[in-house]
């Protein structure tokens, strides 16, 4: 009986993690770093050069969303119910990147590719607030939603980050139906 078990254990392992990646619960999407990306010596240490001209014309695959969002949040639990949820509710309308590295969030950033940004606020080696003023260094227009369990004083935040908009918080924990709402409002 403990054989049956132990075959039955390894065929379920080889169909979620060899012939179904995708599908499988225990996936993470991994987003490539970008192709474009040079790494450059600089004066305060090494800096990345990102080459964004590949990134103007747009793949069929990319063509087909209707708009493209990316999370960012160290809680890699909530960027995967997240974006499931927001991709379903959409009908796989809007396209979702999650990222759970604000860093890896910077590199894999484009601009004129988002149309809004879910952005946590605390987040590890960087804050939310300082991701997005290095996002806004690439792309102004991009929107940006932050998100928090906690309280903002937004009026101290004003003092400290005057170039950030804080017209868009979403205070955690919230519903996907809430939040999907929350972005079709930020992207008509």
């Amino acid at each position: 009986m403990q054989i049956t078990e132990i075959v039955l254990t390894v065929a379920v392992a080889i169909i979620l993690f060899e012939v179904l990646p995708e599908k499988s619960v225990w996936s993470v999407p991994v987003r490539q770093a970008d192709e474009h990306t040079i790494a450059v010596p600089g004066t305060g240490g090494l800096s990345l050069l990102i080459q964004r001209e590949a990134h103007k014309t747009l793949t069929k695959e990319q063509q087909q969303f209707w708009k493209r969002i990316m999370i960012v949040d160290d809680n890699a639990d909530i960027t995967k119910t997240f974006k499931i949820g927001i991709e379903n509710a959409t009908s796989n309308k809007i396209a979702v990147d999650a990222y759970n590295d604000p860093r890896t969030a910077l590199l894999g950033f484009q601009p004129n590719f988002y149309d809004l940004l879910l952005i946590d606020i605390n987040l590890l080696y960087m804050n939310g607030f300082e991701l997005s003023e290095r996002i806004l260094d690439i792309d102004i227009n991009v929107k940006i939603c932050f998100m928090s369990s906690g309280e903002i004083n937004r009026e101290a935040l004003r003092e400290i980050h005057p170039s950030l908009s804080l017209e868009c918080f979403i205070k955690k924990p919230v519903t996907i139906d809430y939040l999907v709402g929350r972005i079709m409002n930020e992207l008509d």
